[in-house]
């Protein structure tokens, strides 16, 4: 959260627009552009996160589509099965 000790915004390296699910996929388990975190890493953060993701709602920003519950236990089974990225075609 902005004003927290040790909050920073992401580096635009590793900015997710306009990147087709295949390439997200690929960056968020690259070590060099995820923080040098393991797969469980980006689950135990990502629950903790994760919960912020309606932050701007109302403020001209669309709430995103939703749930932490939700996008936590999909987060959960995706490294459970293995972590794979979808092929590109």
């Amino acid at each position: 959260m902005p004003g927290l000790a040790g909050w920073n915004l992401a580096p635009a390296s590793m900015g997710l627009r306009g990147l087709p699910l295949s390439g997200i996929c690929v960056q968020l388990k690259d070590p060099d552009k995820n923080g040098s975190r393991s797969i469980d890493d980006l689950v135990t953060r990502d629950e903790r996160s994760a919960r912020d993701l309606g932050v701007g709602a109302g403020k001209g920003a669309p709430a995103s589509p939703g749930t932490h519950g939700a996008f936590a236990a999909l987060i959960r089974v995706w490294a459970e099965t293995g972590a794979e990225c979808p092929r590109v075609p």
